[in-house]
């Protein structure tokens, strides 16, 4: 209790240094809790699963090309022959929006999936009311409580009762039951708002166009590489020249088993930018918290003669030094903790400002045990960092020399204090040149060259399939006699949708794979992609609709072709004439390479058309989607009065989401580092013209103006930034090069960028020095000499 009330006392004696403390130690404290909760958020996903170390994810691979679907047959042919497989199951889900309706209520369901019974079992879904493994319920179809809320808001979920719906609208001819309402679970890789289970999706149809998701739950203690082996042996033998396989690129390809446990963060088929946006942010905050812990033990070290007399006089009453340490480390302890509290009393309080800021949900991690286990962890290691030097130095004083009155410390650890704020500048000097650059390549993905112009395009949700363009014709020409549409069309893709199928194309005797998306007429236009030879999909050739074929450069280039219009490619069991070349487009973001691609109106690859684009006049967005809306019902009678759409530049902004998160977390932890750095340096720049008042006061007198004063002051400071700088700056350069290594197409890092860091630092810390190193160049001497 006696150490507690020194301690306070001394925090009381010194008020702004324990308020600078305890302060950078709860900004340092609270870039760990926002980064932990974020992590914590990530990597919870399916871990509530008590199958999780057991379940795989069936893909195909070819080429360093991985998909995550797989044919229908594959999972009938495993689940016969593999018996250490001891589940096996399909998820089928729909890419687009679907009307759920019933006379109390509708709903508009975005994530639809339909399923084998299995993976019910597989995944720990479960429904409220009936067990889903029940013989009598060989078919079951279920909603979240959510949905089940908007459709039957008189029905409690837990005494549910079988209820006919419609999909889409009356008119549509399809009336389901939804059979119950399912449990909640935790986050989990196989998400829905509404699953469709079957005792048997899709069967071992060899005609079956569709590809499904495939998961395998091994039996535990199997041999996975083993099984591995055998199930590629089975694609191979079975399956890979099956009708539709045989046309896909990945015929020649290989199955390949990805752990449940990599799906969220790092799947094969897929982008790792959030596996390293959460490596990232781990290493990042505790970088933080070091630094908050740094400028801690700095301002405590700078303090020790304030202490002296009070270490002096416990070793000559026969304190021993072991007992000195302990009280320092208390100390250290208690204001870790409380820097702690006051962190996670910020966080809790600016959570929904913070959730907007950063992009995901704080909610449901903010007051879980685990971020408080974590945060107690962090603050016992911060302490035990931060106070273990300061400890051993103060409590290794000798009493003769401080009672003596001739102790001085402030000369022995400057070099140690000077290591620790140059350590402080090299990480704010990191922070500014990194999020510069992040800020940079993510404009480049935003106002760069894409080879297509998104602005003005829109996306409408639709469930027709419009193969043939004698189908569409009719919806085209309804929507261009809206005097704000200028173009109307269809494809089997859209940016930032599921990507267009991977095919095998032939030119000559070379073979290569390409990307195939069957279009309508007028698709060039309305992506506003560039002709670079030849001509677009227009009625006015209405013959390219049974052959004609748009390629892009990068197809023209991987073929060698010298004189492309009139070349003949083949695939997907069909001749297609070159009629036109396009500028590359990044469709499918910056982070993948544009692949080779062909654009044909005939659909022979067995992708469906049911994506509808219309490009609208600037200047008549609103009224042009309001007449839309309104007549909706007369365009498209299956979809009726849902008339639903998304910007296509939306859209395809969501490719990035996870680096847009990325730059929001790295923006709060560089104006943390930089809030953190400032304190330190301020307390230190307060300290050292504390301690130098009578040497001022002195060159004052002999004649010194207020611009050498200033200098001398701050000479010391800024040697440690000018090593800060040599140290931090090729570093930053070695990390943000590793970042921009994840996307194909990136900015060029040029020295400038580093020089603005730099420049925007210095400026920073002489704002921080200005006030304090004028304020004692322009004080009166005499104040300071007169007890000389």
């Amino acid at each position: 209790m006696n150490n507690l009330k020194i301690a306070w006392r001394n925090a009381l004696r010194s008020k702004l240094f324990a308020a600078f403390n305890i302060l950078g130690l709860a900004l340092g404290f609270a870039g760990f809790i926002l980064a932990y909760l974020y992590i914590n958020r990530e990597t919870s996903y399916d871990k509530w699963n008590p199958n999780y170390e057991n379940i795989y994810l069936l893909g195909l691979s070819y080429q360093g090309n991985h998909t995550d679907l797989t044919p229908a047959a594959l999972a009938t042919a495993i689940k016969a022959k593999l018996p250490e497989a001891e589940e096996v199951g399909r998820v089928s889900y729909f890419p687009w929006e679907m009307p759920f309706i019933h006379d109390d209520g509708e709903a508009i369901v975005k994530d639809w999936k339909m399923a084998d019974l299995s993976i019910a079992a597989m995944f720990g879904i479960a429904a409220h009311g009936f067990s889903l493994t029940e013989e009598e319920h060989p078919e079951a179809n279920l909603v979240t409580s959510a949905i089940a809320n908007a459709l039957f808001p008189k029905l409690p979920e837990r005494e549910f009762e079988p209820r006919q719906i419609a999909l889409q609208s009356e008119e549509s001819g399809s009336f389901p039951y939804i059979h119950g309402v399912a449990k909640e679970r935790g986050l989990s890789n196989l998400a829905y708002e509404a699953i469709f289970f079957k005792a048997d999706l899709a069967g071992d149809n060899p005609g079956d166009p569709l590809q499904y998701q495939t998961y395998i739950q091994a039996k535990p203690g199997t041999d996975i590489a083993l099984l591995d082996k055998k199930i590629k042996e089975i694609y191979k033998r079975e399956i890979s020249q099956r009708h539709h396989t045989v046309t896909s690129a990945f015929a020649k390809g290989e199955t390949y088993l990805d752990p449940l446990k990599n799906l969220h963060l790092r799947p094969q088929h897929g982008s790792n930018t959030g596996y390293i946006t959460v490596w990232a942010l781990g290493i990042l905050s505790g970088v933080i918290l070091l630094l908050a812990g740094i400028n801690f033990a700095n301002l405590m070290i700078a303090q020790a003669n304030k202490r002296a007399k009070e270490i002096g006089l416990k070793k000559v009453f026969g304190v021993s030094r072991v007992r000195l340490m302990l009280q320092f480390m208390g100390e250290v302890l208690f204001q870790c903790l409380l820097a702690a509290v006051l962190a996670w009393s910020m966080v809790v309080l600016c959570r929904n400002g913070l959730q907007k800021w950063l992009a995901y949900d704080l909610a449901a991690f903010a007051m879980d045990g685990q971020i408080a286990w974590q945060l107690l962890i962090a603050a016992s290691l911060t302490a035990l960092v931060s106070g273990s030097y300061p400890a051993m130095l103060l409590s290794g004083y000798h009493p003769v020399t401080i009672l003596k009155g001739s102790f001085q410390t402030s000369h022995r650890t400057a070099w140690f204090r000077h290591a620790l704020l140059t350590f402080q500048f090299v990480v704010a000097l990191v922070f500014i040149a990194g999020m510069l650059i992040l800020n940079r390549q993510l404009n480049y993905i935003r106002d760069g060259d894409k080879g297509f112009e998104p602005a003005q395009v829109v996306y409408i949700k639709n469930q027709m399939l419009l193969n043939n363009p004698a189908d569409f014709k009719p919806f085209r020409d309804r929507m261009q006699a809206y005097p704000g549409i200028e173009y109307a069309t269809a494809a089997t893709s859209a940016p930032g949708s599921i990507g267009p199928a991977e095919k095998e194309f032939q030119y000559v005797d070379e073979v290569r794979k390409a990307d195939h998306l069957a279009v309508d007429f007028d698709y060039i236009e309305t992506m506003g992609m560039e002709m670079l030879q030849g001509r677009s999909f227009t009625e006015a050739f209405a013959a390219d609709s049974m052959n004609g074929a748009i390629v892009n450069e990068t197809l023209v280039k991987a073929f060698g072709m010298q004189s492309p219009i009139g070349q003949t490619v083949r695939g997907c069991d069909a001749d297609f004439q070159i009629v036109g070349v396009v500028k590359d487009s990044k469709m499918q973001g910056f982070e993948k390479l544009v692949r080779p691609t062909v654009y044909s109106i005939n659909n022979t690859c067995g992708q469906f058309k049911t994506e509808i684009l219309i490009k609208i006049k600037p200047g008549t967005t609103r009224q042009t989607l309001a007449a839309l809306e309104r007549d909706w019902k007369s365009i498209n009678r299956l979809d009726g009065a849902h008339f639903r759409y998304e910007f296509v530049d939306q859209k395809y902004a969501a490719l990035h989401a996870q680096q847009e998160q990325l730059e929001s977390a790295f923006s709060a932890l560089t104006i943390l580092s930089i809030a953190i750095a400032m304190m330190g340096l301020f307390s230190m720049s307060a300290y050292s013209i504390s301690i130098r008042k009578k040497e001022v006061s002195i060159r004052k007198v002999l004649g010194a103006s207020v611009g050498q004063l200033f200098v001398q002051l701050n000479r010391p400071f800024l040697r440690i930034f000018l090593v800060a700088n040599l140290i931090a700056l090729p570093l930053a350069y070695l990390l943000v090069d590793r970042w921009l290594a994840t996307f194909a197409y990136r900015i060029t890092v040029s020295w400038w960028m580093f020089a603005l860091a730099g420049v925007m630092a210095l400026l920073i810390a002489l704002l921080t020095v200005a006030y304090q190193s004028l304020r004692a160049a322009r004080a009166n001497p005499v104040d300071w000499l007169r007890d000389e």
